[in-house]
């Protein structure tokens, strides 16, 4: 019910009882009046002391009236407190959050330590709902009472902090305008949270991304400020879990240009504006290419190439990345058929196509309407796939490879595995990120990083394939780590396919 509207009816009731009652007096006191001009004196002492009675007693009850309906007005205290605070952590609500918000920035408090900042914090804890879909929602319950107490311990004691909605957290912490303290405090913060917890018995991996907002008198809008501390989540995700990033105003632009992006995918499903080029996989002992990367490519009417990092998650978000991965799919299988015998192709796959039930069975069903040779075709997962349900992940993994293609994980080395569950499934290749191929040679630490993961690679018994080599230098450090297999433009740019003469041909790069 609107509080509002409440108030007003209580003001009229009041009104309506007060004039009543009065009224109702007033006749009363007339009417005993009246009395003692057709009556003895006897009758007008009894008459005159009746209609006062009656005029207290009427004045009484609009009093008593007044009162009640006062009370309606206003909640009591006691019940103030259950709407500022979230019951299941025991933080400030977000309507409790709003309220410290506005007492810290009241015009009369003086805020800022000089030249300092006040900043609001959005902490959210990623992939959640897997957590509750894998161990139930008492444990999740158990996870968020766990993270909450976290925060409070560590910034609770600075500034506000609150559950502001699921598994969403935020605080409000003031600091100096030093980037150096900024990130000593995002890194504990981000660190504190992604500690596993343990719960029923369970040890749950927790994983978090946060967004910042500097806040000052004009933006306290405690909704407007947490749009955009999503935002800068959003951003921070993109560059893999575990990161954060500070909001401005070009976030907002892209949120535009996401929601076109959104409007448009359907549209260039339909006019088949997407196609696939291929990066050559080389063997660098014996010079000779074993294999190809299937990258998409988007090229809209208007607005020219459109690179997958600007798409692909709006995809994935708006539930059109299963269309986008099978068109992806039948065309490799497709590709495949045109070249030489024995070299693969790879294509990527999003862990939000692995969600669906039926990405085995159209898999299977793609690969035998193209008369497709499975051991052709390597599916390539992402290692952040690993903090998903195991057993789900597990399983399907088994099914893939039931099929006949081969498994790789892709972009290892940036993620959170968990190596005990890595051994477990049955994939064939890792594939080592990009970035730590770029350290080798400029980071003292470099080789030795790489060493370990081609070491694990032989320990595991998978092949291990260095992504985003450029240079020669980088070619003879990964040789020397016992990495042979590369892929890069070291060793050429994608190829496009020309399906007319089976001949493949170099494309260059727009994007």
């Amino acid at each position: 019910m609107n509080f509002n509207s409440v108030t007003r009816r209580s003001e009229l009731f009041r009104l309506i009882t007060i004039f009543t009652s009065g009224f109702g007096a007033a006749s009363l006191a007339f009417w005993a009046l009246m009395l003692t001009r057709i009556g003895s004196a006897e009758t007008f002492g009894l008459s005159l002391l009746g209609g006062a009675i009656a005029a207290l007693a009427a004045f009484a009850g609009a009093g008593c009236a007044h009162v009640y309906f006062l009370s309606l007005q206003r909640p009591s205290r006691s019940q103030e407190p259950s709407t500022l605070t979230d019951p299941m952590t025991e933080l400030l609500s977000k309507k409790g959050l709003e309220q410290e918000l506005l007492r810290l920035f009241s015009p009369k408090k003086r805020i800022g330590r000089g030249t300092g900042r006040w900043m609001l914090v959005s902490v959210e804890i990623d992939a959640f709902r897997d957590i509750n879909d894998a161990h139930g929602l008492e444990t999740g319950d158990t996870v968020l009472r766990v993270v909450a107490g976290r925060l409070a311990r560590l910034v609770g004691k600075y500034g506000p902090v609150a559950r502001i909605g699921g598994s969403e957290f935020a605080f409000a912490i003031e600091l100096s305008r030093d980037d150096h303290e900024l990130s000593a405090v995002m890194s504990s913060v981000i660190d504190e949270v992604a500690k596993p917890v343990n719960a029923d018995r369970k040890t749950i991996t927790v994983f978090c991304t946060a967004g910042l907002v500097e806040l000052t008198r004009g933006n306290l809008s405690v909704a407007k400020t947490l749009r955009r501390t999503k935002l800068a989540r959003a951003t921070a995700r993109s560059s893999g879990l575990g990161n954060w990033a500070i909001y401005h105003p070009e976030m907002t632009r892209s949120a535009s240009y996401r929601k076109w992006i959104e409007s448009e995918l359907p549209r260039a499903l339909a006019n088949d504006e997407f196609d696939l080029v291929y990066q050559p996989q080389v063997n660098n002992l014996s010079g000779k290419t074993v294999g190809y990367e299937a990258l998409l490519r988007w090229t809209h009417p208007q607005k020219g190439v459109i690179p997958p990092s600007e798409f692909i998650c709006v995809a994935e978000m708006r539930g059109l990345i299963g269309q986008i991965g099978k068109w992806v799919i039948r065309r490799a299988c497709e590709d495949s058929r045109l070249l030489d015998p024995g070299v693969t192709i790879a294509v990527n796959v999003s862990p939000k196509q692995l969600e669906s039930p039926f990405f085995v069975s159209d898999l299977a069903k793609i690969l035998e309407q193209t008369h497709t040779d499975p051991g052709r075709i390597e599916i390539e997962i992402t290692e952040n796939i690993l903090i998903c349900n195991h057993d789900e992940v597990r399983e399907q993994f088994e099914q893939i490879r039931h099929l006949g293609c081969s498994i790789a994980i892709d972009d290892f080395g940036t993620g959170y595995s968990n190596l005990g569950y890595l051994a477990e499934l049955p994939f064939s290749k890792l594939k080592l990120d990009r970035s730590l191929v770029a350290r080798l040679g400029e980071k003292e630490n470099a080789g030795a990083l790489v060493s370990t993961i081609v070491n694990l690679a032989h320990a595991l018994d998978v092949a291990i394939l260095a992504e985003g080599v450029e240079t020669e230098d980088q070619v003879i450090l990964l040789r020397a780590a016992g990495c042979t297999l590369m892929q890069g433009y070291y060793f050429g740019k994608p190829l496009q396919l020309m399906h007319s003469d089976r001949t493949v041909v170099p494309l260059a790069l727009k994007a």
